[in-house]
């Protein structure tokens, strides 16, 4: 399969070979289910995923500093998703 054979829009989902749509969804099962969850329980806030494994210093900073982070995490991904919707339109 090429891209040039792939149409647009909801048509290209019939057009995607069913082992590769299978591959896809599994894929994003097994991200669902096994890896982005938080397992610990230690999750600060909700999206807090590390389970203890990856900190890269959030833990060294006070709570404003931690909430200023957050927000513009926030506002970052807002203004990712404006993005791809001006590029769909």
């Amino acid at each position: 399969t090429s891209f040039d054979s792939i149409p647009n829009g909801w048509a290209a989902i019939n057009a995607i070979p069913q082992d590769g749509l299978l591959q896809i969804i599994g894929f994003i099962g097994v991200l669902e289910l096994f890896i982005m969850r938080d397992v610990t329980g230690e999750g600060e806030f909700v999206g807090d995923f590390r389970n203890g494994a990856i900190d890269f210093g959030w833990d060294n900073f006070d709570e404003k500093a931690k909430l200023t982070k957050r927000g513009v995490e926030l506002n970052n991904g807002r203004a990712a998703m404006m993005g791809i919707l001006g590029l769909m339109m």
